[in-house]
């Protein structure tokens, strides 16, 4: 079975890693995903990794969390992963990502862009990593 990774308060090359693997199986599926990026919440000091999908809205998050188990289950044992506890699913409407994509977009290609302490339309984001903005049509 793949190892758990430790999400903290420092955004590591492995969390990056994670997840990246598991946009990249998600893609593999039919799990539309529009946006996926990881958040920092000052307050719990922890990174979330956020995925959005129109499918969120449609079919509900827990068959969209299923997606996501199952796509977490094709990791090789050497692989790391991460626990269903850092992981965020919304539909295209959540706030964080229509505010990030106001700033970022990419189409089904990686951004892999660091924000650190940033002031995005009047809203302070203190940290973030995002691999994929897609919600602009």
């Amino acid at each position: 079975m793949a190892q758990e990774i430790l999400v903290s308060e420092s955004l590591t090359t492995d969390m990056i890693s994670v997840g990246e693997s598991l946009l990249k199986k998600l893609d593999q599926t039919d799990a539309k995903v529009s946006t996926t990026f990881w958040l920092f919440f000052p307050e719990e000091r922890s990174w979330k990794l956020f995925f959005t999908s129109e499918l969120v809205k449609s079919e509900g998050p827990k068959k969209y969390y299923k997606k996501i188990v199952d796509a977490l289950k094709t990791f090789k044992e050497k692989e790391s992963t991460i626990s269903l506890n850092d992981i965020v699913v919304a539909d295209n409407s959540d706030k964080t990502a229509l505010l990030l994509s106001s700033e970022f977009h990419t189409d089904q290609n990686f951004l892999k862009k660091r924000i650190y302490r940033e002031a995005i339309n009047g809203h302070f984001i203190e940290g973030a990593y995002i691999y994929r903005m897609n919600l602009r049509s």
